[in-house]
């Protein structure tokens, strides 16, 4: 791969895509989805290191090296799938997969979360160890209830920058008009498996300071080959928000999960 493209490669397959999920997540839901990976995919650190990190540790053409967790975080702050989305279509000198076609996009999902974080996140405390706040928890990613919950937010102008036919410009009946809309994308997971949980309904409440609540069903979606929960709200630009996000499984007890945001 050529040094120009900061590449990030394939994904990784079942087992080592769990392992590499990202302290954030969703940070990370853009976010948007979850790909399943197949069982001829490479792990990502092998697609990483083969690809990726010769650029990447150079840091060529800007390219975030790999652990720098601080370079990473404002490239994830939409959600992996932004991100994985990006490195399929290709982005500033980076071409479409790094430049290498055959790239399937659970193989570039697993290098990409192998570069955030090559250590891998942090082992799970012992069971019997005394209550503790929930790992990861933070803007993007809440753990809770034996779940991982991811929280992505994509503007509606970056919305209708997407491709005409495109599963992002068909969600919901298409990207709303007016200003203001955002696509709120929410993707849950079994904390010790991270394997996609399905079968669940979510609801979003939408908060902003001093001005009450606003409550939305989630539709269910799929992105990027990955089930998610998804819908437009519209939201006030300079202003303080928090979103109750609310997870209802059968035979389980809902799960809650508050993130809160101050918009630019």
């Amino acid at each position: 791969m050529d040094c120009n493209a900061h590449s990030l490669s394939r994904a990784s397959p079942a087992a080592p895509f769990r392992r590499r999920l990202p302290v954030y997540a969703a940070v990370l839901a853009a976010a948007l989805g979850t790909a399943t990976a197949l069982a001829a995919d490479r792990p990502g650190a092998e697609i990483a290191k083969a690809h990726c990190t010769r650029c990447h540790e150079a840091g060529t053409a800007g390219a975030p090296k790999p652990g720098d967790t601080a370079a990473w975080a404002p490239r994830l702050n939409k959600g992996v799938d932004a991100l994985l989305l990006s490195a399929i279509r290709g982005h500033g000198g980076m071409p479409p997969r790094g430049g290498k076609a055959d790239l399937t996009d659970p193989e570039l999902r697993g290098a990409l979360l192998y570069l955030f974080n090559p250590a891998g996140p942090p082992k799970e405390p012992p069971k019997s160890a005394k209550a503790a706040p929930p790992p990861g928890a933070g803007p993007q990613r809440v753990s809770a209830g034996g779940l991982d919950i991811y929280l992505g937010r994509v503007s509606a102008e970056r919305m209708r920058a997407y491709p005409a036919g495109s599963p992002e410009s068909k969600l919901h009946g298409g990207v709303p008009g007016g200003s203001g809309y955002h696509h709120v994308n929410v993707s849950v997971f079994d904390a010790a498996t991270q394997a996609p949980v399905a079968g669940a309904s979510v609801q979003l409440d939408v908060e902003q300071l001093g001005m009450g609540r606003e409550t939305k069903a989630l539709e269910a979606v799929t992105l990027a080959g990955g089930p998610s929960h998804g819908a437009y709200v519209r939201l006030a630009p300079k202003a303080n928000y928090t979103f109750y996000v609310r997870v209802n499984r059968p035979g389980a007890q809902p799960v809650e999960a508050k993130f809160q945001e101050r918009l630019n």
